[in-house]
């Protein structure tokens, strides 16, 4: 009765990631994601039942659901983080998927040899099906090498050129990917290991709270992991130093006198009070380009626009803290530049090894 329970829980919350107005791309994901999930959760009772023969059609037509994971994996981290839209290409990233169902359209309707190979072994399908097995594990690793090149890339493009996104986005996401790769690594040892069902079924149960833990949190908070304008290509660095092309265009005593142009600016304007700052409009506002901005941050101060900005910001509070202890805290990290007061605490803990709160008590001493 749990397990379905479960099942009904996973086809809500598909349904509701699905047809929730103004939901994000990356919920949608999501709820494909949930929907594939309930069915095979259905799949793996089946196997385990006496009923195995009258669901042939079943398992063949959901064996093959886990290829699809690895390119869903992908797509929902980059529609969390740009939310940019779906897009006729994204249906190349479902090749491995219709690929397994392609090479093996003869067992999809072939409940007896489904049942055989259920209490016979693997051993007696094809060699087509064996080829698609091995392609669904591939695809997983190799989408988990593709995401995580998205991550890195976006990753370090934020920190280039916005100063008020949570850097625990990226945190979770990475913890995502992390998750994913010990849940592929546990299925692909059970192959190894003569199918091992114990093993099996334990990733199929980590896929299973993965997938509906992050539904969960994506339905709740559909802008979760998302952060503004990184989809933009145009006046972007996209990495340290910017242009490969542009990196080390500025001698360096040019570079030291924009720095300190820059410095004066940020201290005499306090233009780190504005949580909208980005690397292009400080770099409109004293007059140079992005990528040069950019080397010289990178060059003189060794750190990246995100840090520079932030570094501003933690030295404003830590002498409003000195002067007004009793000062609220969340009024404090919004009106220093910070976007919300989760930035504000992983930030502040981040240079200075305390939390806010912490800061002020060890000030009071």
């Amino acid at each position: 009765m749990s397990s379905v329970r479960f099942r009904a829980s996973c086809f809500l919350l598909s349904a509701l990631l699905l047809f929730t107005p103004a939901v994000s791309h990356a919920s949608r994901v999501l709820g494909i994601w949930c929907a594939f999930l309930a069915i095979g959760l259905m799949t793996v009772l089946v196997i385990q039942s006496e009923e195995i023969g009258s669901y042939g059609l079943l398992l063949g037509m959901t064996g093959f659901f886990p290829a699809s994971y690895g390119a869903l994996l992908y797509l929902y981290c980059r529609h969390s983080v740009l939310d940019d839209g779906f897009q006729s290409t994204d249906l190349l990233h479902f090749i491995p998927f219709f690929s397994c169902y392609i090479l093996n359209v003869d067992l999809i309707f072939a409940p007896d040899l489904i049942l055989q190979a259920s209490t016979t072994g693997a051993e007696t399908l094809s060699v087509r099906f064996l080829l698609a097995s091995t392609y669904m594990y591939l695809q997983a690793f190799a989408y988990m090498g593709y995401t995580a090149h998205f991550l890195w890339r976006y990753q370090r493009r934020a920190q280039n050129n916005y100063a008020s996104f949570n850097p625990d986005i990226f945190d979770w996401l990475w913890i995502v990917q992390g998750f994913n790769l010990i849940i592929w690594s546990i299925k692909t040892a059970s192959g190894f290991m003569s199918d091992n069902i114990i093993l099996f079924v334990a990733g199929d149960l980590l896929i299973v709270v993965l997938i509906y833990g992050i539904g969960m949190a994506q339905w709740r908070n559909p802008k979760l992991f998302k952060i503004a304008d990184l989809a933009q290509k145009d006046s972007l660095v996209s990495g340290p130093g910017g242009d490969p092309k542009l990196t080390g265009a500025l001698d360096e005593s040019t570079r030291v006198s924009l720095l300190q142009s820059v410095v004066h600016y940020m201290k005499s304007e306090q233009a780190f009070l504005d949580n909208d700052l980005s690397l292009r409009g400080l770099a409109e506002a004293v007059g140079v380009s992005t990528h040069h901005l950019s080397e010289v941050l990178n060059q003189e101060e060794g750190q990246n626009f995100y840090n520079f900005v932030n570094n501003f910001r933690i030295e404003f509070v830590c002498g409003r803290l000195k002067e007004d202890r009793d000062i609220k805290l969340l009024d404090l990290g919004l009106n220093s530049g910070f976007s919300s007061k989760s930035t504000f605490n992983s930030v502040f803990k981040k240079h200075t090894g305390l939390t806010p709160s912490q800061y002020r008590e060890k000030n009071r001493e």
